[in-house]
């Protein structure tokens, strides 16, 4: 007869094997740090209002089909300020940034008071004041290209499907720069904000990360009071990072203003995980005779629950994945990806340190009795409060949780864009400047179609189109209306020598 003995692998020989070689787990781990650090220059930023699209909804392919008849519907509008935009030399610098922006690659055509003082006037044998005159009575043109009180215009840059939106800013950025010395010049858009928004997100970035690790560097060093309890932590959590947008540059995705939270989430988490970790260790270091000893009894301890606890914490961040929304899918798969890559370094470089690392030193508690002693206090005030009185306790509870209960039918769902940044900042300003004189830049169409071929070319179609578009301007917050009609009154006035009785539809 022929036995086979299967050899019997437990956690507990996995761990005997990490402590009596830990240059090889420290190795591993280092290894798998430098490939995802390797990555990270590559590692890009880039955050849209599109990153919150559904793709599946209905709303989305009818902006897909919009786009396919249509063309692209981004623009970015150049606001020039000026004393009188009708004043012959401020004019002819308008006219130069015009015909400037219509060089820039990625722009599909320009629409501006240049253009269409071009189009009426192809010899340029008009006087300004003449031209001033023709567009009094056309509406389409009030606080669209230019103001009531002549002192502000618009360049729309309308861009095409497959613009590289950064050129396209940077270059009329420096169109900008070169003529804003006697004119007040700025662009804004949705292109603008989603700069903004990238911009933003790579400063947090690189910001929060390193504070939240100053935050907590400090609150271990005052509550262990020892370094090893102050740096292991600290590492683990930074080799997570480092291992999850290391396989973000990998992947190719860029950091949105949903993943700039992984990093955060990770230091904190991973920083709970490491602090149970190490009280116990500090525990059994107490009476244990060497490091080994203390490491295998700690781990023998904690492994079971902190993996439990990773668990539970990836199962319920992975339900996010379920979204429909591609910008948090992402930032539930790194942050599961991170989490559980925590894991791994908690059980493989966590043991395999502290086992290379004599025991701490046994200090006396007279440094920190005091704090142990509040901090007794505190939690025994907290547990005889509970104890002894009950009833107010959960009436206070109860009365909490009934408020909050309320405030959840208070929440407000926001999507607008500019909504997510400080009043402060340049765009939130400009955004709110452009109202001031001028339409704003957030285009909604309406598309409308007829049952038959031609079918705007009735007259009596296109008068119920113009009565829809008086409806349109009768919702709060719309401020400016094109048609297919306004159109039509302009070739009207146009075709009677622009004579104001004829801005009317023919």
């Amino acid at each position: 007869m022929i036995v086979s003995k299967t050899p019997n692998i437990s956690f507990r020989s996995y761990l005997s094997l990490i402590i009596k070689y830990p240059v090889w787990a420290i190795s591993v781990i280092a290894v798998i740090t430098l490939i995802f650090a390797w990555h990270m220059p590559k590692l890009s930023f880039k955050t849209t209002v599109y990153d919150l699209i559904i793709e599946e909804l209905p709303e989305a392919k009818r902006y897909r089909d919009f786009h396919d008849l249509f063309g692209s519907d981004e623009i970015i509008r150049m606001v020039i300020k000026a004393d009188n935009i009708f004043d012959p030399p401020t004019f002819a610098k308008v006219t130069i940034l015009s015909e400037a922006a219509l060089q820039i690659k990625g722009v599909r055509r320009v629409i501006s008071l240049p253009e269409v003082k071009k189009s009426i006037d192809p010899r340029s044998e008009w006087p300004i004041d003449k031209f001033s005159a023709m567009l009094a009575p056309v509406d389409l043109f009030q606080r669209n290209l230019i103001s009531q009180d002549h002192q502000t215009t618009i360049i729309t840059m309308v861009l095409t499907y497959d613009a590289d939106r950064a050129a396209v800013i940077a270059a009329a950025r420096n169109l900008i720069q070169q003529n804003g010395k006697d004119l007040q010049l700025y662009q804004i858009g949705i292109p603008l904000v989603s700069e903004a928004l990238a911009q933003y997100t790579q400063q947090d970035f690189f910001n929060l990360t390193p504070i939240t690790l100053g935050i907590i560097a400090v609150l271990l060093l005052v509550l262990f009071r020892n370094i090893h309890c102050l740096i292991l932590p600290l590492a683990c959590v930074s080799l997570s990072v480092i291992w999850t947008f290391g396989f973000m540059a990998y992947q190719g995705v860029a950091v949105s203003m949903l993943t700039i939270i992984v990093p955060v989430l990770l230091i904190a988490v991973g920083t709970a995980y490491c602090l149970h970790i190490c009280s116990e260790y500090l525990t059994q270091a107490q009476n244990a005779p060497s490091a080994k000893v203390a490491v295998q009894n700690t781990f023998a301890q904690m492994s079971f629950p902190v993996t439990l606890a990773v668990l539970t914490t990836i199962f319920g961040i992975g339900s996010l994945v379920t979204n429909r929304i591609t910008a948090i899918k992402e930032f539930a798969g790194f942050a599961c990806f991170g989490i559980a890559g925590l894991l791994v370094i908690v059980l493989l470089f966590l043991p395999a340190i502290l086992a290379a690392i004599p025991l701490p030193k046994d200090k006396s508690k007279d440094k920190s009795a005091g704090l142990d002693r509040w901090v007794d206090q505190l939690l025994s005030r907290i547990v005889a409060l509970n104890l002894n009185h009950q009833k107010p306790c959960l009436l206070v509870i109860g009365a909490i949780v009934l408020i909050c209960i309320g405030g959840l039918f208070f929440i407000r769902v926001e999507t607008n864009p500019v909504s997510f940044f400080k009043e402060s900042t340049t765009v939130s300003r400009n955004f709110h400047n452009i109202y001031q004189h001028m339409s704003g830049s957030f285009p909604m169409h309406v598309v409308m179609s007829g049952p038959t071929e031609d079918y705007f070319e009735d007259p009596s179609n296109v008068e119920e189109l113009a009565r829809f578009q008086t409806f349109l301007m009768s919702i709060e917050d719309v401020d400016k209306t094109v048609s297919f009609a306004d159109y039509l009154k302009l070739v009207n006035y146009t075709y009677n020598r622009f004579d104001a009785e004829y801005y009317i539809l023919p």
